[in-house]
């Protein structure tokens, strides 16, 4: 196959802008410098995200990443794609306890009224024999919803446990608002960020455009403004400038030394002051939390409300509602998992001698892991998705694979989770619950605006009380986690984890 790059382009992609020359310009004949094609495939969170403004070209973009002719997947579901000898589909749907296997192309559940309740899947895995694939999978973001607050949060989440983001941006526009949003939340958060520049075959000024971008850009740190840009066309018969995005994306998929540490942490001589700081730190983290979500919660209804009073109305709440649920979701696990490392941090600061390097930390987050998974009583399993019904009230599915469901990217938890992620999504039924019914011979009912708010605002109470017992179950794990390792690191003088 060749490099993607037409043999000779049409124009000149040759130039130099303020703040440096554009990254990876394709110059004629030009070609990757490609690894070779035998390793091994990428682990769970050796992917990189794509995201970018609706219609700013980036499916477009993943396909001639990776030399693939079939059109993407309808719907607002996450894409991942992944290394594999034989073309597959799988649709995860929250709910199910297992992905579904899909022949053909999928098509997900409409907006309009079909026998039997269905919803949409909120990720389809999708296999593909590109060499890319075998370095690092690619996620191609949902554009229903655009760059909202709820998928900007999904969206640096995923890139944020990913290898980087690659945000795609309009030759014919600048960025917008939401884009510069995102943006700069993104510098604090993402390690890696690329710019590309589409549709430069059809926009002669795209230069100028790109001095434009690179202006906004640079008032919101070093980070963005050094990022490279990557000029594409991406017309068929006419592709160039994609080869050198290929290397890049390698390149982040290139493995990090493990930080060195000391192979020893001896117990100080203080008191009981450690469980002191733990009973403090947990009992006010808990309640931080917990204030957060119903926070979260109150600006999610004002939110549904508003699209009740506008758009397409009570047929769309369903899926409005899951996705402000699942930025939720991945809001409050981010949230755990900063807690667990600043009070693990906190405690063992104050039992060590010394101050406890990353490499003790890992030491500590991996054995509280396992101590929060012993220390289950009950046949629950450590892993289960919330599930909202169309009675407003929250089911629970168990099982790995039904919270992996839930999730955008899918895979394993990071190896430093010690507590379990949080997942909340809409169940079949209630995407079914508001669509118009038809009566026979007659025109079809529209759900009440005002039913469709009372069960709003029941549902959210309900998702309240549901999470805050979660929550509240976590925080008591890692203190009884965390009071196991400490006590034995007392008793032995020496950190035993």
């Amino acid at each position: 196959m060749g490099s993607g790059i037409m043999q000779a382009p049409l124009i000149d992609l040759t130039v130099t802008t303020p703040g440096g020359p554009v990254s990876a310009i394709p110059v004629r004949g030009s070609r990757s410098h490609r690894q070779p094609e035998d390793r091994s495939a990428p682990g769970a969170r050796s992917y990189a995200v794509i995201a970018g403004s609706p219609r700013s070209g980036k499916t477009a973009l993943l396909n001639a990443l990776i030399r693939r002719a079939e059109p993407a997947p309808d719907g607002d579901a996450w894409l991942v794609y992944r290394y594999g000898d034989k073309p597959e589909t799988h649709a995860f749907v929250p709910g199910h306890r297992e992905p579904r296997a899909v022949a053909g192309r999928y098509v997900p559940a409409q907006r309009e009224p079909r026998p039997g309740p269905v919803r949409p899947a909120r990720r389809i895995e999708i296999t593909h024999a590109a060499s890319l694939l075998r370095r690092v999978a690619l996620v191609d973001t949902p554009g229903s919803g655009g760059l909202d607050a709820a998928n900007a949060e999904i969206i640096l989440d995923a890139a944020e446990r990913g290898l980087g983001l690659l945000f795609v941006v309009d030759a014919a526009a600048p960025l917008a608002r939401a884009d510069l949003d995102l943006l700069a939340a993104a510098a604090d958060r993402v390690e890696r960020v690329a710019f590309v520049l589409t549709r430069i075959d059809q926009h002669d000024g795209w230069p100028e455009m790109l001095v434009a971008n690179r202006a906004l850009l640079a008032s919101r740190g070093q980070m963005l403004s050094a990022a490279p840009w990557f000029p594409v066309s991406l017309e068929p018969g006419a592709v160039f400038g994609v080869a050198e995005l290929r290397h890049e994306l390698e390149t982040w998929a290139e493995s990090r030394p493990a930080p060195a540490g000391v192979a020893a942490a001896t117990v100080s001589r203080a008191g009981d002051e450690w469980q002191e700081l733990l009973e403090r730190e947990i009992a006010a983290r808990r309640v931080a939390a917990v204030q957060r979500v119903s926070i979260d919660l109150a600006r999610i209804h004002v939110r549904c409300v508003q699209e009740l009073g506008s758009g397409d109305g009570c047929p769309a709440l369903p899926h409005v509602l899951d996705r402000e649920l699942h930025a939720l979701s991945v809001r409050t696990t981010r949230q755990l998992h900063a807690d667990t490392h600043e009070v693990i941090a906190a405690v063992f600061t104050e039992l060590l001698d010394t101050a406890p390097d990353a490499v003790v930390l890992a030491r500590v987050a991996a054995a509280a892991r396992r101590a929060v998974d012993s220390l289950r009583e009950d046949d629950r399993d450590r892993d289960h998705a919330l599930l909202l019904t169309a009675t407003s009230a929250v089911a629970t599915v168990a099982g790995a694979t039904a919270v992996d469901n839930l999730s955008a990217v899918g895979g394993a938890e990071p190896a430093d989770q010690v507590l379990p992620s949080l997942g909340i999504a809409l169940n079949a039924s209630c995407y079914a619950l508001w669509q118009p019914k038809v009566a026979p011979g007659g025109p079809p009912k529209h759900a009440d605006k005002k039913d469709c708010r009372r069960w709003l605002q029941h549902a959210l109470r309900e998702i309240e009380v549901e999470v805050g017992h979660e929550l509240g179950e976590r925080y008591a794990a890692l203190r009884q986690a965390l009071v196991i390792i400490g006590g034995d690191a007392v008793d032995h003088g020496v950190l035993l984890a």
